[in-house]
C-alpha cells in the first residue's frame, strides 16, 4: 500500500504555501470545478495539496508530517530537520545526498519550475523509451537536456541550429545537476539577459 493524496486544510493557504515552498516543494495552483482554488505537488507518487479551509472542511488540526526530498540549491543541508508550518503542525524534512529520479515529464516541469521559477519556457517531449527531451529557453538563450537518470542527462546551453544532434557539451548524473549547471551558465556575468 502506498499513499496517493495528502490534503492540508488551512486558515493561512498562502504563508502555508509559502512555507512548504520554502523547504523546497514546487507547486502549481489548481481548481476542479466550482471547488476552491488551492495549490499541488507531487511527491514520488503522492499529490500533496494544500486548500483553503471552510466551514465545510476546517483548518486540519495537529498533524506529525514527514517529507523526504533531494537536497538541491534552495534546500536545506543533507540531514533531519525539524520545522512548524504557519498552522502550529510539525513538518519533519529529511534532506538526502541521492536525488530521486525523475521518469516523467510532470517531475521534470516541477524540476524546472524550482531551478527557473516562471522566468523561462519549456517543452518536454516523451520518448518511445521513456526518455526526455527538453528545451529551456530564458531570455535570448536556449538550453537542450536529453535523458534519463538511468543513462544520464547530455546538455547544451544554445546549441548551434545547423548543426543537426551531434551528441551535448555536457554530461550530468541527474535532471537536477543538469538544471543548476545551466542556470549557472545562463545567468554568468556578461551574458546578456540572463539575469534570473
Amino acid at each position: 500500500m502506498h499513499p496517493d493524496l495528502i490534503v492540508i486544510y488551512t486558515n493561512r493557504l498562502n504563508a502555508c504555501q509559502a512555507f512548504y515552498t520554502e523547504l523546497g516543494l514546487t507547486f502549481v495552483t489548481e481548481q476542479h470545478g466550482p471547488g476552491p482554488e488551492h495549490y499541488a505537488t507531487q511527491l514520488d507518487g503522492t499529490v500533496f495539496e494544500l486548500y483553503p479551509a471552510s466551514p465545510r472542511r476546517p483548518a486540519t488540526g495537529s498533524l506529525r508530517l514527514g517529507l523526504t526530498i533531494p537536497v538541491g540549491p534552495r534546500t536545506a543541508p543533507v540531514g533531519q530537520h525539524t520545522h512548524s508550518d504557519p498552522d502550529g503542525r510539525t513538518v519533519v524534512l529529511t534532506v538526502t545526498q541521492q536525488t530521486h529520479p525523475m521518469t516523467t515529464a510532470q517531475e521534470a516541469r516541477a524540476a524546472i519550475h524550482h531551478a527557473f521559477g516562471d522566468t523561462a519556457r519549456t517543452d518536454i517531449k516523451t520518448l518511445p523509451a521513456g526518455n526526455l527531451a527538453i528545451t529551456i529557453n530564458k531570455g535570448n538563450h536556449a538550453a537542450t537536456i536529453d535523458g534519463h537518470d538511468s543513462s544520464g542527462w547530455g546538455w547544451t546551453v544554445d546549441p548551434a541550429e545547423d548543426d543537426g544532434f551531434t551528441g551535448h557539451e555536457n554530461i550530468a548524473a541527474t535532471l537536477d545537476e543538469a538544471l543548476t549547471s545551466i542556470r549557472a551558465a545562463l545567468i554568468r556575468p556578461g551574458r546578456a539577459d540572463g539575469a534570473p
